[in-house]
């Protein structure tokens, strides 16, 4: 009997390490908005991240458009990814050795002008496949030296313990876009056509750069000690290699991301070919998904300590893989946007929880690297996903490959879960070497995020 009792105060304590906390902790979702460098960037990125989904959609629509082939829907997903996975190693190390800002701005930039120039063709009558193409490659380009820079640029932007919070609250801000961008560009297309969505995404960046140039920021000073981009990446990857929480956690996001992000890609070709629908519900279930984005991001940001993310991250890949096997099978479109906001919640929960823990364990010198090797497996394994999907469904079906995509998230989730407790003493062990004395176990469990 008292082992049982035992048992279930285990896991009520288990439970309460996934609670946001109270009422208070809800109203503290906002509070990096009073750092004037983090608010002038949020209000930015509203702009310029409703833009880019508003870009996306249309992107996706004009190629089935023009194609009707779920393969070149993937296709496109990948050139316009694929140098996210083979620059972020080089990125991660241009992030830690040169302005952070500078790279920014330069990269937002050309961003914009990407976007000029996709709406100008599109407008014009003058798009083609190849076209997309090859603008999606260096739009891919820009992105990839970006995401580094952006991922490590936070921690400039707000004191260390506004960091967690402005790391979810930003990902309110990219899955409030997702809500927001996704309706406008499905009332957009049928409106005014893809070309004008495109021309309005270039314009959403002029806020981005304008904040950016409104900022306070410390002069930047580089390190004294400069070795080869070789032996930078050499370390960056030892370090990470050397870290079995910070190994976990990027495998886990790197196997969710190559079965589970490409879904985005193939919305599209659910929405047209299973659904038999048109572009309004295709704003409708995005808007759906990042609906479920936005509630989970907002839940992250409410939460007033990391204890129990490594938590989050088993449940948010349960729910992704249930999600997946549920709406493979569906007919009925009410139902299908039901089910892309658990969707939503889960894509989101298990990216920004990934951001969070490794965030909040790595050292600040290997930022930019550690943030590099996330964005490859966050971003840059979704390309060769999103082949996989498209060529899957060629020969069998699309249910099927979205049904057995959840599958592989559950399994994942579950040997994740399995290993959990050993990454959770290897970050006890870390933080112990780290000038935390043994005795103050407590306090040592309340800095463990897993």
């Amino acid at each position: 009997m008292k082992r049982l009792s035992g048992y279930f105060v285990w896991k009520r304590n288990e439970l309460g390490e996934l609670r946001t906390g109270s009422l208070r902790g809800l109203m503290s979702a906002f509070s990096s908005l009073k750092v004037r460098n983090f608010r002038l960037y949020f209000t930015g990125q509203c702009f310029s991240l409703c833009g880019r989904w508003i870009q996306s959609i249309a992107m996706s629509w004009l190629v089935y458009r023009l194609t009707g082939s779920v393969m070149m829907l993937t296709t496109v997903a990948f050139i316009n990814q694929i140098p996210t996975l083979l620059l972020a190693p080089l990125a991660g190390v241009l992030s830690d050795r040169y302005d952070r800002f500078r790279i920014l701005v330069g990269t937002q930039t050309a961003l914009m002008c990407v976007a000029f120039l996709l709406g100008g063709l599109a407008v014009t009558d003058a798009i083609r496949v190849w076209h997309v193409m090859v603008i999606s490659f260096f739009s891919g380009i820009a992105s990839a030296i970006e995401a580094p820079a952006r991922q490590s640029f936070y921690s400039k932007l707000v004191p260390p313990q506004s960091l967690t919070n402005a790391i979810a609250l930003n990902s309110v801000t990219v899955n409030g876009s997702r809500f927001i961008g996704p309706a406008i560009g499905g009332v957009l297309i049928s409106l005014v056509g893809e070309g004008y969505c495109f021309i309005i995404n270039g314009i959403s960046f002029i806020p981005v750069l304008v904040a950016l140039f409104m900022m306070r920021l410390d002069p930047y000073r580089p390190s004294g000690v400069r070795r080869s981009m070789l032996e930078e990446f050499r370390s960056g990857f030892d370090y990470v290699k050397g870290y079995l929480p910070l190994k976990a956690v990027i495998v886990c996001v790197g196997v969710i991301s190559f079965f589970g992000m490409p879904f985005v890609n193939v919305v599209p070709a659910l929405v047209k070919g299973t659904l038999g629908g048109d572009s309004i519900l295709l704003g409708y279930v995005n808007s759906a998904i990042g609906a479920g984005a936005v509630t989970a991001a907002f839940y992250l940001a409410a939460r007033h300590k990391i204890r129990g993310l490594g938590k989050v991250l088993t449940l948010t890949g349960l729910l992704l893989g249930a999600g997946f096997m549920s709406i493979a099978f569906v007919k009925i479109p009410v139902v299908a946007i039901v089910i892309a906001y658990p969707i939503g919640c889960a894509l989101i929960g298990t990216l920004a929880t990934s951001n969070t823990l490794l965030q909040s364990l790595v050292d600040d010198d290997m930022r930019g690297r550690v943030m590099s090797f996330f964005t490859m497996a966050s971003a840059g394994l979704n390309p060769l996903g999103g082949l996989f999907y498209g060529w899957i469904a060629e020969r069998t079906s699309l249910t099927a490959v979205i049904f057995g995509s959840g599958i592989i998230c559950v399994v994942t989730a579950c040997v994740y879960e399995y290993y959990r407790p050993r990454v959770r003493a290897a970050t006890r062990e870390r933080m112990s070497d780290s000038g935390i004395v043994p005795e103050i176990a407590n306090a040592i469990d309340d800095r463990n995020p897993f």
